[in-house]
């Protein structure tokens, strides 16, 4: 405990210094973001027959400095103290949480006692330089080359859980990223991820276009022992938006009892109606399917692209209304076919003052009888949270 209030003196201390230092410059050199966000939340058994309680103290930095040369240094992540009555019987849930599988580990568990955890994760740390046409960035970053808004085979570098709604920066790399615009609707771009085991890199290339009036991309390289070949695009159909993206992944070397190619895919529309409502529906082709073993923890954790969702196929329909500048709510409902699998999630959001946000969230499983999703059952959270 004495280790998570330090932690937050020193955040407190850190955004203080920030704002004294760029408002003494007045050029806005330096600068410190984020949020402060309590989260008490109750997961209920699919036979409500047991509830566990527990809460989320999660703070979040921002660290920004625009140095000479039109460079940008970035540091960016994420102090968290869970309390759960699950951590109590799921001692391996520890080293998940404490796993990073970067080149560099940047994760670390200050607090490991009973039903508490407490975990400092670091997920940008990078230099920026931009000049001209150009943009090279290296260290911990986003690479975001996904365009559906529910799962993205594209992602060669940075996947992310659609089920983690409460990480909305979502994970980083360690890699090296060369971009290079040279027109207003084209870029070309090269990453570069390396791994403590040489065959876990990944190193790809990127072109991106416009031709009748949608953005296309197109994706050569290596993916973890694996050629990968991908394309995407962004369009329209009478008013709709029309997105896809597809990823081919070939095995470099042949495993036995697996097939060798494996191809996975989405398809999504989105649709803003003129009362304001705002809908999505997708449908997802996850022809790399493995079944994990687990608990429910794993459901927020990041898949790879080349098996980036815990079925093989998934349906999902999302719908947000906004009622008021200051309040929305909506619901997403996916569907697991081949593992007899619903997923339904409402939220509402209201926001009670300029910096203050108030949000319930339900994750809701039903079905799924003998797969990870048997354990879920459903979670409530409500969130409290401060931005700064």
């Amino acid at each position: 405990m004495k280790k998570f209030f330090l932690t937050g003196f020193i955040a407190i201390a850190w955004f203080f210094i920030s704002e004294t230092v760029a408002s003494a410059n007045g050029n806005n050199l330096l600068s410190l973001k984020g949020y402060i966000r309590a989260m008490p939340s109750l997961v209920v058994d699919r036979n409500y027959t047991r509830g566990d309680v527990g809460n989320t103290l999660h703070n979040r930095l921002n660290f920004r400095a625009n140095l000479p040369w039109d460079i940008r240094f970035v540091a960016e992540g994420r102090n968290r103290l869970i309390y759960s009555d699950i951590l109590k019987n799921l001692p391996g849930i520890i080293d998940l949480m404490g796993t990073d599988e970067g080149l560099i580990d940047l994760n670390w568990i200050w607090m490991n006692e009973g039903g508490w955890v407490g975990t400092t994760q670091i997920d940008r740390l990078f230099i920026d330089f931009r000049h001209a046409n150009w943009r090279i960035r290296a260290g911990r970053q986003r690479i975001n080359w996904g365009i559906t808004m529910v799962s993205n085979p594209n992602d060669l570098f940075n996947t992310f859980s659609f089920f983690d709604f409460d990480y909305p920066e979502r994970p980083g790399a360690d890699a090296v990223r060369v971009q290079y615009f040279p027109g207003n609707l084209s870029r070309l771009e090269f990453a570069y991820s390396p791994s403590r085991h040489r065959q876990q890199s990944v190193a790809a290339l990127l072109y991106g276009f416009n031709k009748f009036n949608t953005d296309i991309q197109v994706i050569t390289g290596y993916f973890r022992h694996r050629a990968a070949l991908g394309m995407g695009w962004a369009g329209s159909i009478g008013g709709a938006g029309f997105k896809g993206e597809a990823t081919w992944f070939y095995h470099i070397e042949e495993l036995p009892g697996r097939p060798r190619a494996t191809l996975v895919a989405a398809l999504g529309f989105n649709y803003m109606f003129a009362n304001g409502t705002f809908l999505i529906a997708e449908a997802l082709y996850n022809g790399g399917f493995t079944p994990t073993a687990g608990n429910i923890f794993m459901l927020t954790e990041p898949m790879r692209p080349d098996n980036i969702m815990l079925s093989k196929y998934a349906l999902t329909l999302s719908a947000t209304h906004s009622f008021s500048p200051v309040f929305n709510a909506g619901i997403s409902v996916m569907s697991l076919p081949d593992q007899k699998t619903v997923f339904v999630s409402p939220n509402l959001r209201y926001s009670l003052a300029t910096n203050l946000d108030m949000e319930f969230v339900s994750q809701i499983f039903t079905g799924g009888q003998n797969t990870l999703f048997e354990q879920a059952g459903s979670s409530w959270f409500f969130v409290l949270q401060y931005s700064f």
